[in-house]
């Protein structure tokens, strides 16, 4: 495998300096234009350092068919080597670099240590080796350098990132942009291209939004590809004396086209650096997030017997932000079942924090009480002792489960909008008695209700999230969700829960503007002839929910 690698590698460094060498004027080994130092970089930090054989072949080939003395040649391919070693090294050994370019710092090493620092080595040893076979006068010894400089720097800017980036990035799925957007960006950049190397004014500047748009959209590919397509245009048509450099010499126009092309590849890099960076941390943030939400909620709702339970949750904001709302579903110690459903001041770390305290209050004060309304004052002065500032809205509810079947349920709400009850023949009702906020006061306002359930009754918690979808155009009122909620009767939990967000949400996006959380405890209906409701509830033509202040 290795001796494949040189060999290829070898091949690779001769055709590509034949073309580079084809551009030379003023020197028949000096060109403005000099690819074989990118492959020869690529292949070092790739490979490895064992490869150098093929760099040396190929240079010592490409030069042995110029008119310089053998040792000018030897002199030569010692620089071309050693210019790559010491790139790779530096890269390699020096810095932390990673041949995905993947980071803003490995781009600037890059940029700095391949393309500036490396290239001074060929620059100097190639340069002095011609001086030594009396190929230039010593007075042009310093333009030749900047020519091989300059020249070799392209290479290192251009086509080094361009097989680094087609290496490590393949298949090149992760971009978001797709197949038909790649074409027109191709198609868009090598029309403008052609256009501003072949008009003698100076629009060199069109070509920079594509590209930029091809960095956003595709990353270091788009950037790299972006880059290579406008040199294999540009080059050309300049070297025919084309396009805005047509009045300088045919070095100097060479020098000026590859300049132009080595800052858009660092530009669209560095651009597609960043991109890639803050996707990065996003996802990062993002996983970190769904960790934490998971950890602060139940990561499975237990089964209740005789009772079906179905939750809705939507986190609103982006992916990375961690939700206010919150729910929890438990057992006692008695045989009856604890629900809470509450939202948290805010969204983020301080919110989630706020979630745990709230939680793990709730759960350890229900051991010392039954009443709901006495645990909700627990978590109060919890949050005006540990959470200053911050406050939360909470309905607390506990089931006892009757023998004959039927739950009893005694709740009480800390500000939380009031659960509501949608009964077997689908009247609608709200339960529960209006509560203040918690964390806001010493002695809330809180007081304890009941309601029983019975067969086909269904029990729906909710957050202001719901209510609020569509605001601010509009608000959704207690009446107007009662009467979506009577659409349900009969459905079991599942078919509630969605249900109800579908008729609350036709229309919004999916991610809502506040977190949304729907929580339905239903009473499955008992087996045999289905019953009717009593006749006064059938005439009910209207059943509007109780009025909350």
């Amino acid at each position: 495998m290795l001796l494949i690698r040189i060999a290829g590698l070898a091949a690779a460094y001769y055709a590509a300096a034949k073309l580079g060498l084809d551009l030379a004027f003023t020197t028949e080994s000096v060109t403005a234009i000099w690819a074989p130092t990118g492959i020869a970089l690529a292949a070092v930090i790739l490979w490895g350092y064992r490869v150098w054989p093929g760099i040396a072949l190929g240079a010592f080939l490409a030069n042995a068919w110029t008119d310089v003395p053998l040792y000018t040649a030897l002199g030569i391919t010692a620089g071309n080597t050693a210019e790559a070693l010491a790139g790779g090294f530096l890269l390699r050994r020096v810095t932390d670099f990673r041949p995905s370019l993947e980071r803003v710092r490995d781009v600037v090493a890059l940029a700095v240590l391949g393309g500036v620092l490396s290239t001074m080595v060929s620059a100097t040893v190639g340069v002095g080796s011609l001086l030594a076979g009396d190929e230039i006068a010593f007075a042009d010894a310093g333009s030749t350098w900047r020519t091989w400089w300059l020249g070799d720097m392209g290479g290192d800017l251009v086509v080094a990132p361009a097989l680094l980036v087609a290496v490590t990035h393949w298949p090149y799925a992760r971009a978001p942009g797709r197949a038909l957007e790649a074409a027109a960006l191709a198609v868009l950049i090598a029309g403008l291209t052609a256009f501003v190397f072949t008009s003698e004014s100076s629009f060199t500047f069109l070509i920079i939004p594509p590209l930029i748009a091809a960095a956003m959209r595709f990353w270091q590919p788009g950037a790299v590809a972006g880059c290579l397509l406008v040199a294999c245009i540009a080059i050309p048509l300049t070297a025919d004396a084309l396009g805005p450099f047509a009045d300088n010499s045919p070095d100097e126009r060479l020098l000026l086209a590859q300049a132009l092309i080595a800052v858009a590849s660092l530009t669209t890099l560095l651009l597609a650096a960043v991109v890639t960076e803050r996707r990065r941390v996003e996802y990062t943030l993002e996983q970190i997030a769904n960790t934490l939400q998971e950890s602060l909620l139940p990561s499975r709702l237990p089964t209740v017997p005789g009772i079906e339970t179905a939750i809705d949750y939507r986190p609103a904001g982006e992916h990375q932000i961690v939700g206010g709302d919150f729910y929890d579903l438990y057992t006692a110690e008695d045989g009856s079942w604890t629900v809470v459903v509450g939202d948290v001041l805010g969204h983020g770390a301080t919110a989630a924090a706020t979630t745990a305290l709230a939680r793990y209050t709730l759960r350890a004060a229900a051991v010392r009480s039954q009443l709901p309304s006495s645990i909700l004052r627990e978590l109060n002065d919890a949050i005006l002792r540990q959470a200053p500032g911050q406050s939360c809205t909470v309905v607390y509810s506990r089931l006892e489960l009757r023998d004959r079947g039927g739950v009893h349920v005694t709740l009480a709400s800390g500000g939380q909008p009031l659960p509501l009850v949608l009964r077997a023949y689908g009247g609608v009702e709200s339960a529960g008695a209006p509560g203040m906020v918690l964390g806001v006061r010493p002695d809330p306002l809180l007081e304890d209700d009941s309601v029983d359930l019975a067969a086909g009754d269904a029990l729906v918690f909710y957050t202001d999230g719901l209510t609020d979808a569509h605001a601010p155009s509009h608000a959704i009122t207690q009446k107007e969700l009662a009467i979506a909620l009577r659409a349900c009767a009969g459905l079991d939990a599942d078919a509630i829960a969605r249900k109800l967000t579908h008729s609350v949400l036709d229309g919004r996006p999916s991610d809502p503007r506040d977190d949304i959380l729907l929580f339905v405890l239903r009473i499955p209906p008992a087996r045999g002839p289905a019953t009717s409701a009593p006749a006064r509830l059938e005439t009910d033509s209207s059943p509007v929910p109780r009025q909350v202040s």
